[in-house]
């Protein structure tokens, strides 16, 4: 039966990356994955990263609200479970929980 696994990340990039993995080198089918934002806010995660970085060095407030983290869900057939959880691991995700589906 599948699983639901469910991450939180504090960049955008860790959470694409996650979706990057699960798609390309674990053969999930995109629609059984999305990426959003944690609540109701758009977010492009919390922490400054990437080009983000350079500005926010130099004092300056990047666009882009960063008021929440980045929840990555995907559906999971039972034999794609370890390594799916360990995608998010690598990503740097930051709660990790699953759920019957």
């Amino acid at each position: 039966m599948p699983k639901v696994i469910t991450g939180l990340f504090n960049t955008r990039r860790e959470a694409e990356m996650t979706v990057e993995h699960l798609v390309q080198d674990h053969g999930l089918d995109r629609n059984r994955v999305q990426a959003m934002a944690e609540g109701e806010e758009n977010s492009s995660g919390s922490v400054v990263s990437g080009a983000d970085a350079a500005d926010a060095a130099e004092g300056e407030q990047p666009d882009g609200a960063r008021h929440g983290r980045i929840m990555v869900r995907a559906e999971v057939d039972d034999d794609l479970l370890e390594a799916a959880m360990a995608s998010f691991r690598e990503c740097n995700v930051t709660e990790l929980r699953t759920e019957q589906n």
